[in-house]
């Protein structure tokens, strides 16, 4: 009986052995590769995969430091107030009741005029550039050498002037109103113009 057993369990022994061999054979190649060689699946390698950027992102825009400008004190084309000694006093008009200076350009960099001759003052960090605006029959105080012109507080006062005539680029008062009396000329440039005047 002990004999039988025995011979019993080494044919259950080498059965399942000749049962792995083969199916380790059904699962080898013709050349005895591992199944797992012949895979149809692409291996994985330990290399990392190219990393693709997107194309559609929008640019990056820098953040920008640098503050917006102050609203400018007066409009091109607007008549500003001056006081003799060059300060901005203001927005007047063009008609002749306030504001002696016409805005022709302005600048925050505080460039040059378009007109390096022009005459400018500034004001809220704006350079603006002006042209003298007189209009006729309006009275004016000119200054005595350098300055600016205001208007008159008084007409006829003491050193006031009456503007009688207007010649633009007139480079004297040979062309000034023989219908009006006037006992004076001043000539300005930038723009180039003759004032005809009565002064008092």
């Amino acid at each position: 009986m002990v004999a039988a057993a025995l011979a019993l369990c080494l044919l259950g022994v080498c059965g399942a052995a000749v049962v792995g061999v083969s199916i380790f054979k059904s699962r080898s190649g013709p050349q005895g590769q591992s199944a797992a060689r012949s895979s149809p699946w692409p291996i994985a390698t330990t290399g990392a995969l190219p990393q693709v950027e997107p194309t559609d992102s929008p640019p990056q825009v820098a953040p920008t430091t640098e503050a917006a400008p102050p609203p400018p004190p007066a409009k091109i084309g607007q008549c500003v107030v001056v006081s003799e000694a060059g300060s901005f006093q203001g927005i007047g008009n063009c008609n002749g009741t306030r504001g002696t200076y016409r805005v022709v350009s302005m600048d925050y960099s505080q460039g040059e005029c378009a007109d390096p001759d022009s005459a400018y003052i500034t004001e809220a960090g704006y350079r603006l550039c002006l042209e003298l605006h007189l209009v006729r029959y309006y009275c004016y105080k000119f200054p005595k050498g350098s300055g600016w012109v205001v208007g008159a507080t008084k007409c006829k006062a003491k050193g006031t002037v009456h503007i009688i005539d207007i010649v633009p680029g007139a480079s004297n008062g040979n062309r000034c109103t023989r219908d009006r009396k006037w006992n004076r000329w001043y000539r300005f440039t930038n723009p180039t113009v003759v004032y005809c005047v009565m002064k008092y």
